[in-house]
């Protein structure tokens, strides 16, 4: 299970942002230069995620096909009812006992992920925020991104909310794990851009938390870091992930969730 230390929870960033923005598509690069899609609701909570995708063309091929697909029924695998045909939503309980859901297409593969609900009226809710973003037009993220310093984007000495979403709880040692979430200022609730996150290890004896990776957020504070797996602590097989940042100017440090990762 998640061991829950954290700052700012992704609800409670979210309650922050409001809800008067377009719910959107964005297609961006991860820091493995993959290209990826996520859903951004018009209250700015990223709904759905995808895959990695080797060409932006299958990236953009990935968001119709969500878009295609949006109005399908729903399956609660967490209930003995009949199993739908695709393409459909699939409802089910991850390792954590968290709520999750996939939308999935008419040949059988996951084009759209979840991230983790605490109860199951949440995962509806996040399926119903799918459903009414059908029409949502495309933000073309990669033609964006940059690596260039953080601006002044706090006026103040203002507090700054990081959120990052449930990554695997088991994964393979040497694969590649990709770690997103977003950076956000709370008094305004816009994004920080061209921040340094970084992903570390929390040791639970008595030497420094370690750095595993880092990656610079985008225009909207989003971030996606990617991570090549490996057993950290020689006592046990998992690793307690946290993302963290440090702050910059008038922006304060602010950190992320905790959560374990156990690598076989």
């Amino acid at each position: 299970m998640p061991y829950w230390r954290q700052s700012l929870t992704i609800e409670y960033a979210l309650i922050l942002v409001g809800d008067s923005l377009k719910a959107k598509y964005q297609v961006y690069r991860d820091i493995g230069g993959k290209y990826r899609f996520r859903l951004r609701a018009g209250n700015s909570k990223i709904v759905v995620v995808s895959e990695a995708y080797e060409s932006k063309v299958g990236c953009m091929n990935g968001v119709e096909s969500v878009q295609k697909n949006c109005q399908s029924d729903i399956e609660d695998k967490t209930l003995r009812e009949k199993r739908l045909a695709n393409p459909k939503y699939e409802i089910f309980v991850d390792a954590d006992l968290k709520f999750r859901f996939n939308l999935i297409a008419v040949n059988g593969q996951v084009i759209g992920s979840s991230e983790a609900y605490d109860s199951k009226q949440g995962c509806k809710q996040g399926i119903e925020a799918v459903k009414k973003s059908c029409g949502a037009d495309i933000e073309d993220l990669t033609t964006k991104q940059t690596t260039e310093k953080i601006a002044e984007q706090c006026t103040g000495n203002e507090v700054t909310g990081i959120a990052m979403m449930a990554p695997p709880n088991v994964v393979e040692s040497g694969s590649i794990v990709t770690f997103e979430g977003w950076l956000i200022n709370n008094k305004t609730g816009e994004g920080i851009e061209k921040a340094t996150v970084s992903i570390l290890e929390h040791d639970r004896s008595f030497l420094a938390d370690k750095v595993l990776a880092s990656g610079v957020t985008e225009k909207d504070g989003g971030f996606s870091i990617a991570w090549k797996s490996y057993q950290a602590d020689f006592w046990d097989d998992t690793v307690e992930i946290y993302s963290k940042f440090v702050g910059k100017g008038n922006c304060k440090p602010s950190r992320s969730a905790y959560y374990q990762i156990r690598v076989v």
